[in-house]
């Protein structure tokens, strides 16, 4: 390893390590040493959290300004960025809000956190073509059974055990006062949704899915057979289970090679 990959990795660890010592190498100049590391922590801490406000707006109306900085400040020491792409970062913070402790008493912030990951996937996918409802049409009768979809690179499937899109919905409302009456009206102990995300024209798809629908596309998902998704789904709701998502746009496209396998499908 390099003295100057060394020096870079030791300096990094520094600036989320609000305890340790600046390596030696920063001593010097009119400035502290620890002042001078300090300096670049808050503008590492800064940017990040800006990250971090674009990408989970939902919930920083929710907690607050402060109450958001303070957590993003605890989850970027503790899971910060592990590549150049910071539209990849922030997708752990559900399960960060999850053992956050002041954030307890607000058990519906992680699902809130987990939709607006999902928002921020649909954004910054990959462009790619949906698969068409027509195209089982193109595979012969005997071997349809056996077809395997691959998920569009924009999906998301979200199992959440609170009203999120509910709230999420509220929270982003512009007007104030329609906002604060719409908040005000949900209520929290409701039954949790099955949600879809995925990519639009103008701005993602927020789709809530029956558990039917939303069985036969995490099945599918992943990567089982068409007649291995279908089995457990009652006969008379197949074929329209079945359009549905294809209509909607859930895939990209259809292989009929068993040893063939979907990419990773995100799901909450």
């Amino acid at each position: 390893m390099s003295a100057l990959l060394e020096l870079q990795r030791r300096f990094g660890a520094t600036l989320l390590a609000v305890d340790a010592a600046p390596p030696p190498e920063v001593l010097g100049g009119c400035v502290a040493p620890a002042a001078r590391v300090g300096i670049y922590r808050n503008n590492v801490i800064g940017n990040l959290t800006g990250v971090l406000r674009l990408t989970y707006p939902a919930i920083e109306r929710l907690v607050g300004a402060d109450f958001f900085a303070a957590a993003a400040a605890r989850f970027i020491v503790a899971a910060p960025p592990a590549g150049a792409d910071l539209y990849e970062y922030g997708g752990d913070f559900s399960d960060f809000l999850t053992e956050f402790e002041p954030a307890n008493g607000l058990a519906y912030l992680p699902d809130v956190a987990r939709l607006e990951w999902a928002v921020n996937r649909a954004l910054h996918a990959p462009v790619a073509p949906t698969l068409a409802a027509e195209a089982l049409l193109d595979v012969p009768a005997e071997q349809q059974a056996d077809v395997r979809f691959v998920a569009h690179p924009s999906l998301s499937l979200l199992a959440l055990t609170h009203p999120a899109r509910t709230i999420w919905e509220a929270v982003l409302t512009e007007d104030a006062d329609v906002r604060a009456t719409r908040l005000a009206a949900i209520d929290l102990a409701a039954p949790g949704e099955h949600l879809a995300v995925l990519g639009g024209n103008d701005a993602p798809q927020v789709l809530r899915l029956s558990p039917a629908a939303f069985g036969l596309a995490r099945a599918l998902g992943d990567g089982q057979s068409l007649a291995e998704a279908l089995d457990p789904v009652a006969p008379e709701k197949a074929a329209s289970l079945l359009s549905l998502l294809l209509t909607q746009g859930f895939f990209g496209e259809v292989r009929a090679a068993v040893d063939q396998h979907p990419p990773e499908r995100q799901e909450g």
